[in-house]
């Protein structure tokens, strides 16, 4: 065959079908990509909006306390705009209120009810019931006692906080987060110093 002879045509359409595969194959490959890309997105935007809400606990007026002593514990809830929790004191018959409970398995529990803010009281139309909800900020009063017979060494305070979140339009399942914060108990013949600053542990997403 000449050099300028043209290839045969079996060898022409074999040599189109391979330049069609290879086409074919780069356009899977990108679109695999943008289809990554998209649930990429698509899951960042659902977690944030299954996580309006953001928990911190904090121990006031200091980290160190005595076996047998009282102390508080701050819980604060930062919610998104549009959204709000329910008060700990939320009727029955509609959402599910905000509640607090100290698990077993640590020298702390509850030394009474856990007090908030003055929720904003208003009929909710979903609910066709009032509703009492905090919207922006909320911290909570947390006042717990520690064991007599606890050891004087450094423990970690673990509060869960059960909550529901809701916008204008839909309500999100309740959710259970956990929060935790360092505590020194010392022994009771120790002399405590000036309170320091509070012990504090943020928590990003609650989890189911």
């Amino acid at each position: 065959m000449t050099g300028g002879a043209k290839p045969p045509p079996h060898i022409r359409r074999r040599s189109q079908k391979l330049i069609l595969i290879e086409t074919n194959m780069t356009c899977l490959r990108g679109c695999q990509f943008l289809l990554l890309l998209a649930l990429m997105l698509l899951f960042a935007g659902v977690v944030q909006a299954q996580a309006p809400v953001t928990w911190s606990l904090r121990t006031t007026p200091s980290p160190s306390i005595k076996p047998g002593y009282k102390f508080t514990a701050k819980v604060t809830a930062q919610m998104q705009g549009g959204w709000h929790i329910y008060s700990t004191t939320q009727g029955a018959g509609g959402p599910i209120p905000t509640r607090f409970t100290v698990p077993d398995g640590q020298p702390f529990k509850l030394a009474g009810a856990v007090s908030g803010p003055r929720p904003h009281v208003a009929m909710d139309s979903n609910f066709e019931i009032k509703t009492e909800t905090y919207e922006g900020s909320a911290i909570f009063t947390v006042r717990l006692a520690v064991a007599a017979d606890a050891s004087a060494r450094a423990q970690a305070l673990n509060i869960n906080v059960r909550y529901q979140a809701c916008n204008d339009k839909n309500c999100l399942p309740p959710h259970t987060v956990k929060l935790s914060a360092p505590v020194i108990l010392v022994a009771p013949s120790v002399a405590l110093g000036p309170p320091s600053s509070a012990a504090t542990l943020q928590t990003a997403k609650p989890s189911p």
